[in-house]
């Protein structure tokens, strides 16, 4: 994503002493769960050409999908012509039979007051049934002004919304682990010419009370409780930690986008995280984005965003290309710079979300083409 430019800050980094990586783990009959490269993407949705930009994906209670919309692409859009007017970012719900419509149109009271838009990311219902929602304005500004917010259903429904926390510069994953909200932030900030990037936890209850949590700016020696751990990578793209996800053992995994890495943390019940490894790395995996952990197979799936693939990754760290293809416009149900994968049932349902201007340098994928897709790996085939 676009390299951004932010105050220098002292050498206070999270430093996690090391562990050894668990195990594989073996099915019912002994036998290790095994992930094969015979899989292929196939093209799930067509989406509207007022979904320019989606990428946040999570599986509702009722079985539904709900997408977010950010529509990053609109300014990009209307500089080379392809669109005569910006389309609002908004929520939308894709019902067991891939029918797609608005699930929640953001009102004018939500609009962020300072960027005056909304930039909804990566999402996750809460064990209280509302939906959590990353804001994202870093593409709008890099004053901390990006939030986290939930939007609130009653029967199913999408009602309104609150901004439950503040001072984010780029908050981008999200994901519940039992009452715990966890929220990658891209961008804590720079050290000399490395990038920080860091994970924070909220508990339902202190993002219950009403009042938006207010984060401490990660500078001047200083940093907010709710950070759980960091990360330091070199900032040529300005983008850090971004997807997250936990196993069935609790144990927390990180994808560094940048780095081309994911790190595995053991965070204690103070929400701390006590260790911090190097979980996977390969030469076929170069932006690992959005991630998932699957309980049946045992397996992590991520969505490449610079490399036009999704991997499998098993619980010792290998990491299998399930699908790469070049640069292509998904269509046909190729990978277009994909950035999130969801599991519905034997379904990873992949978002491509086709933001080329963001990594012009780094990624397979060179131009906004205009066509916008889900595509989707048969799990079961």
């Amino acid at each position: 994503m676009k390299k951004i430019l932010f105050i220098l800050i002292p050498a206070f980094l999270l430093l996690m002493a090391g562990c050894k990586s668990s195990p594989d783990k073996k099915s019912d009959n002994g036998e290790n769960k095994m992930i094969s490269e015979d899989y292929q993407s196939q093209l799930l949705i067509e989406l509207p050409d007022e979904y320019n930009t989606p990428d946040g994906l999570s599986l509702a209670p009722n079985g539904d999908l709900i997408l977010s919309v950010p529509n990053f692409n609109n300014q990009h859009l209307l500089e080379r012509g392809m669109i005569e007017e910006a389309v609002p970012p908004f929520m939308a719900s894709i019902d067991p039979d891939n029918n797609i419509e608005h699930w929640y149109d953001f009102k004018e009271e939500d609009l962020h007051p300072e960027t005056g838009t909304m930039g909804p990311m990566g999402s996750a219902f809460g064990p209280d049934g509302n939906l959590y929602v990353a804001d994202m304005h870093v593409f709008f500004s890099d004053e901390h002004k990006s939030r986290l917010i939930r939007i609130n259903v009653e029967n199913g429904k999408a009602v309104d919304m609150d901004v439950v926390a503040t001072g984010f510069i780029a908050s981008n994953g999200v994901t519940w682990r039992d009452n715990t909200l966890f929220v990658t932030e891209s961008v804590l900030g720079e050290h000399e010419d490395s990038l920080v990037s860091g994970v924070y936890a909220f508990s339902l209850e202190e993002l219950s009370d009403g009042k938006p949590i207010e984060l401490v700016p990660f500078e001047n020696g200083r940093f907010d409780d709710h950070l759980v751990v960091s990360f330091s990578s070199g900032n040529h793209m300005g983008f850090g930690a971004d997807g997250i996800t936990f196993d069935d053992d609790g144990v927390m995994y990180t994808t560094v986008i940048e780095k081309g890495e994911i790190y595995k943390s053991v965070v204690d019940d103070n929400n701390n995280a006590v260790t911090k490894d190097l979980f996977a790395k390969d030469e076929n995996m170069k932006g690992p984005d959005g991630l998932i952990y699957d309980s049946e197979r045992e397996h992590l799936y991520v969505a490449d965003f610079l490399n036009n693939a999704v991997h499998a990754i098993d619980m010792e760290g290998n990491v299998t290309t399930l699908h790469k293809n070049g640069d292509v416009t998904g269509a046909n149900g190729g990978l277009d710079q994909p950035a999130v994968v969801t599991l519905r049932g034997n379904e990873l349902i992949v978002v491509n979300m086709d933001m080329a201007w963001a990594a012009p340098d780094f990624s397979v994928n060179k131009e906004v083409d205009g066509e916008y897709n889900l595509a989707v790996i048969r799990l079961d085939e």
